[in-house]
C-alpha cells in the first residue's frame, strides 16, 4: 500500500466530508463552516491561532474570483 502524507490524507477527508454533506442537503458554505466549528471547539488556543495565520496567507487560493 502507497503510504501518503498526513496532510495529503487530510485534504482529501475534508472534501469528502464537504461532499458528503453537500449531497445531504448543506450548501458548500454551510458543510465547510460546520466542519470548521467542530474543528474550533476541539483544538487548543495554539491550534486556533496557527490556523488563523494559515487563513491569511492561503484563503485567496480557494477562494473563485
Amino acid at each position: 500500500m502507497k503510504t501518503r502524507e498526513p496532510s495529503n490524507l487530510i485534504v482529501e477527508v475534508f472534501a469528502v466530508a464537504v461532499s458528503e454533506l453537500v449531497a445531504l442537503g448543506l450548501s458548500r458554505e454551510e458543510a465547510v463552516l460546520g466542519l470548521l466549528s467542530q474543528a474550533a471547539v476541539q483544538a487548543n488556543p495554539r491550534a486556533m491561532v496557527h490556523a488563523a495565520v494559515l487563513h491569511q496567507k492561503f484563503h485567496s487560493d480557494f477562494v473563485d474570483s
